[in-house]
């Protein structure tokens, strides 16, 4: 207890910005915090001192062990001053006058590790690193290279995949967590990927803010379409950035150095020796890390590639030049033939075949993708605002064929066909908030009788007219999703396009500085106290000692200004006395508070 005496006082002489910082560093598990004996008491609480603990590194935790051992350390060494000041800052140790200390809470927790399956302090202190990592030779690095670029390719191949299959129907997330099942199974066959990879690329397409949740439902976001925009090497360049960004500093300073090793089972054994406090969850977060490496060709086959090495060495800019140049060549030109395919005969510009995407459905993809045109896929580009010309002009411009006469019929009926059904949007003090109508009477009463609708609650009006309580855009997809000939109209009868919908954009929503709001409030708590009475805390910390029946060398200032110490063990305070047993006269002495000039511990 004597330690919690120290460790108050020493907290309430730091400053606001010391005092947060560490607070931050060690969030208080105990809920209740009214004083910095509560705070205290909280930091040296034995599951707060483990989760302190937990994030230090080998050499750091060496350097505390010398101090727990109170062992000469040599402070003019920079790493081992540098490692000092971040246990100080941490609260796990303190400097008195005879040097470094570790708190006993911090000597108690030390000592119970290797009941625990943990390095003991004399391992702390003498165990040497594991045998060095067999470098990746020069060798090696050309068939490294070669399947960290294929997988660089086949990973924004299957990004652009996710995104376009959100953006045709929204995942479901479940709410114990993860995609749903058949979602998960959708995804990983659009991605041509194994199951267990959909949720590591969602995973990282939502730290990259290209895909969010609404609600239960996984869409794409408006950033989505901005990278689909992109060249391979750009995609690529964000994705990698992504990586880096997510993993931790400390982390992130141990792969760095090992940029020309392997990684797997020898990079966690590595890691288990240098974070020995860390357990399963550190190797849990690194499992990650490693499989979204291998999907993007960061690594191959567990080791770094060239553009891997690039990454952590000098940044995603680097890393992109490195892969660009692996990457396969791309071409802006494909075969349209009279079976309605386009068949591309390498990998396309990403442009292009986002283009391509507007006018027909996807296939197949690899190196070489194939496309198909169908009636459907030529509405759906007219509702987005393509004309018979512009997709004509845009496949001239692509073709090595031409364009072949059934594919140039097939887009004069689409022309013809679009528009036949129109879904309006009503004015807002209407009761209804779609209608639906079309010049055919016979599509019309189809759509009143199509079960696939009935959720819709389509009323009929007329002949060639329904209404219906949901908006236009939902009316609009059910619609051009049963394949309908469907155009969506505004209020005034105007033709516009309708993209499915995105995850919003959402106001950041202001969260609570949990270390700055306790900072306040001990000050403002400090600040009470002593506006009631001087002597308040000081009685805090004769009460605190009195609880743990620990002895203090008490100052007592006498009536000729000069003054005293002694040596008691508190038994009560009250009355604006201290009652106490003085072990050096074995007397009990009773003291005004008023006369105490400080306490501390012998």
């Amino acid at each position: 207890m004597t330690s919690t005496l120290t460790l108050a006082s020493r907290l309430a002489a730091l400053d606001d910005e010391a005092l947060r910082g560490l607070i931050a560093q060690r969030l208080p598990l105990r809920p209740k915090i009214d004083d910095f004996f509560d705070l205290a008491e909280a930091l040296l609480e034995h599951p707060a001192v483990q989760h302190a603990l937990t994030g230090l590194d080998r050499p750091t935790l060496a350097t505390l062990a010398s101090v727990a051992q109170s062992e000469a350390i040599d402070e003019t060494d920079a790493e081992t001053a540098a490692r000092l000041e971040k246990l100080a800052g941490r609260a796990l140790i303190e400097q008195t006058e005879s040097g470094w200390a570790a708190y006993e809470a911090v000597r108690e927790r030390l000592a119970a590790w290797p009941h625990e399956g943990l390095p003991s302090v004399q391992q702390l202190l003498t165990e040497t690193p594991p045998a060095a990592l067999a470098a990746v030779t020069t060798a090696d690095r050309p068939a490294t290279d070669q399947l960290a670029s294929e997988r660089a390719f086949q990973s924004v191949t299957a990004f652009a995949e996710l995104f376009g299959e959100l953006e045709r129907e929204p995942a479901r997330e479940l709410q114990k967590g993860g995609l749903s099942l058949p979602d998960g199974r959708r995804l990983a066959a659009a991605m041509a990927v194994p199951p267990e990879a959909v949720p590591v690329a969602v995973w990282l397409s939502e730290l990259a803010g290209l895909v969010a949740r609404d609600g239960s439902l996984w869409l794409t976001t408006d950033a989505a379409e901005q990278w689909l925009a992109g060249t391979t090497a750009e995609r690529w360049q964000a994705l990698a950035a992504t990586w880096l960004e997510a993993i931790p500093p400390s982390i992130r300073q141990l792969l760095g150095g090992r940029t020309h090793q392997p990684w797997g089972r020898a990079l966690h054994e590595t890691l288990t020796w240098f974070y020995p406090a860390s357990g399963e969850p550190l190797l849990r977060t690194v499992e990650r890390f490693e499989a979204s490496a291998e999907l993007l060709g960061i690594t191959a086959g567990e080791l770094p590639s060239t553009a891997g090495a690039a990454l952590l060495e000098s940044g995603p800019v680097g890393a992109a030049e490195a892969m660009a140049k692996l990457l396969p060549a791309e071409v802006d030109k494909v075969y349209l033939q009279h079976d309605l395919t386009i068949v591309s005969p390498g990998p396309l510009v990403p442009s292009l075949d986002a283009h391509l995407r507007r006018v027909a459905d996807v296939e197949s993809r690899a190196l070489a993708s194939s496309y198909r045109v169908t009636a459907a896929s030529l509405e759906r580009a007219i509702g987005a605002g393509e004309t018979a010309e512009s997709i004509r002009s845009f496949l001239t411009s692509v073709s090595l064929t031409g364009i072949p006469q059934p594919l140039d019929y097939l887009i004069d009926e689409a022309v013809k066909r679009y528009g036949l059904i129109r879904v309006r949007e009503n004015a807002p003090d209407a009761r209804t908030r779609a209608t639906v109508r079309s010049v055919d009477p016979d599509l019309i009463g189809a759509i009143a009788v199509d079960q696939a609708f009935a959720s819709l609650g389509f009323a009929r009006v007329s002949d060639t007219e329904l209404v219906t309580r949901f908006p236009r855009d939902i009316v609009y997809w059910a619609l051009a999703d049963a394949r309908y000939p469907v155009a969506a109209e505004d209020a005034a009868g105007r033709i516009v396009g309708v993209k499915k919908r995105h995850a919003p954009v959402t106001d950041v929503i202001a969260t609570v500085d949990r270390a700055t709001a306790l900072v306040t409030h001990l000050r403002e708590a400090a600040a009470s106290e002593a506006a009631q009475s001087p002597e308040a805390w000081l009685s805090r910390q004769l009460e605190t000692a009195v609880k743990a029946r620990v002895p203090l060398i008490v100052t007592v200032g006498m009536p000729d200004g000069s003054e005293l110490d002694l040596t008691l063990e508190p038994t009560g305070v009250g009355g604006g006395r201290l009652r106490g047993r003085d072990r050096k006269a074995d007397i009990e002495r009773t003291l005004p508070l008023k006369s105490i000039k400080g306490v501390r511990a012998p």
